[in-house]
């Protein structure tokens, strides 16, 4: 289930960041909530922040707006292929694998593949672009009436790691 991280930034400022339990794309776990989030960040990055993303384009042929409705299919996995390639065209080393792992901290680089994760990314790349617009899009995303209820309820819980990562 998705769920929200406060953290330190760079400025010293309280920040958050949002985070799935579990991995949403190709082959991926597709719980409903984590999937929800997923959608919600590419909403908010390749369209509400359309022209002020630096040139990161919503898929070629994607005329409609990414529905949050936490259902994984076609116009998701596009979007989550669309964003890796992207990225790794902008020189980041993002592993292409059609899939969104859930990240251990923000900043970090997965033990196995060594590469960012990709949804680490999208949060910072939603975070930073709706700061220099002055919007609060993303931080303001557990109480966007916009957003459906089950993606605000999971967003207002906190905790430090996801319960992939989670042994007991």
């Amino acid at each position: 289930m998705a769920f929200s991280t406060p953290l330190i930034g760079r400025s010293g400022a309280l920040l958050t960041t949002y985070n799935i339990d579990w991995s949403a794309g190709r082959i991926g776990s597709n719980t409903r909530e984590d999937v929800m989030l997923v959608q919600a960040l590419f909403k908010i990055f390749y369209y509400e922040l359309l022209g002020f993303n630096h040139d990161m384009d919503p898929p070629p042929g994607q005329t409609e707006v990414i529905a949050v409705d936490g259902y994984y299919g076609p116009v998701t996995q596009k979007h989550i292929t669309h964003f890796q390639t992207q990225l790794i065209a902008r020189g980041q080393k993002v592993l292409p694998d059609g899939i969104f792992d859930p990240f251990r901290e923000p900043g970090s680089s997965s033990t196995v593949s060594k590469t960012r994760y990709a949804l680490d990314l999208l949060n910072n790349g939603c975070a930073n672009c709706c700061k220099e617009q002055g919007i609060d899009n993303y931080t303001n995303l557990p109480n966007r009436e916009d957003m459906p209820a089950l993606l605000r309820n999971a967003l207002k819980r906190v905790k430090k790691t996801a319960s992939k990562y989670a042994y007991s």
